[in-house]
């Protein structure tokens, strides 16, 4: 029996022995290829540490595979132990690649916001969130950067405040937001939809934005005004106890 013993215990140290030796032959080194957030774990469901800029070189200890399939690398950051995609990492050195990078790619221009859009830290709906910038407002941008979804912000600066605002609510130009693309909405005034459940009525269009009420499955309304959101789900403007918001159309149907 103690002999059985001492082969369990010696195996576990063996086993102990073989993952740490695992662990660090996976150490090595990856370049971001473009703009991406530095997470808690390795996952999307991991919360952003912060963002870290295309062509950073970053050295790994560790690698782990999500649901998806994916390729994460564990690094350090400025300080920051945290997790990245492969899909914006690399263990490929590109040409003329830097060991160090910015939270974005160098570029200037306009943008008009096209809704109410929220001002973030950083470039993702993961950092939180500084101020509301209102509709129609024209913004001078000097950096651009894209999340984890693919999606593009602008880095601006508002009542003497930086921060990221995404293309979903912000188009390129110093024109009016009278626009009519999906990204800034289309008029559709006087058409009716009816919800097909308990829905929230919110200040923008999109989950991002704050709760006003909730309308009851079964009320018939009247929207004017289409978007969609940076997922392409259509949300429309409506009225409902005195109270105007956006409804998702995944829980209103057109009459």
């Amino acid at each position: 029996m103690k002999m059985i013993q001492k082969f369990m215990a010696a195996l576990l140290i063996a086993v102990i022995c073989l993952s740490a030796f695992a662990a660090l032959a996976e150490d090595g080194t990856v370049w971001t290829t473009g703009n991406l957030n530095l997470r808690k774990g390795p996952g999307l469901d991991y919360s952003s540490i912060r963002s870290i800029g295309s062509g950073v070189k970053l050295e790994y200890d560790k690698t782990s595979t999500d649901d998806r399939g994916v390729k994460w690398y564990r690094v350090d950051y400025k300080g920051r132990t945290g997790w990245v995609s492969s899909k914006y990492a690399s263990t490929k050195k590109p040409s003329g690649s830097s060991s160090s990078g910015s939270s974005g790619s160098s570029a200037s221009g306009k943008v008009t916001t096209t809704a109410s859009v929220n001002l973030r830290k950083g470039a993702g709906t993961d950092y939180s969130v500084i101020r509301t910038v209102p509709e129609g407002v024209s913004l001078s941008y000097d950096k651009t950067a894209k999340d984890d979804r693919g999606v593009t912000w602008y880095r601006v600066t508002y009542k003497k405040r930086t921060g990221w605002v995404s293309s979903a609510y912000a188009k390129s130009g110093s024109g009016s937001s009278s626009g009519s693309s999906s990204s800034s909405g289309s008029s559709s005034s006087g058409k009716k939809l009816k919800t097909t459940g308990n829905v929230h009525l919110r200040t923008g269009a999109g989950r991002d934005y704050n709760d006003i009420l909730t309308v009851p499955k079964g009320t018939t309304l009247t929207y004017d005004e289409t978007r969609k959101d940076e997922r392409g789900v259509v949300w429309r403007h409506v009225s409902y106890d005195g109270k105007s918001g956006w409804i998702s159309s995944k829980y209103a149907k057109k009459k």
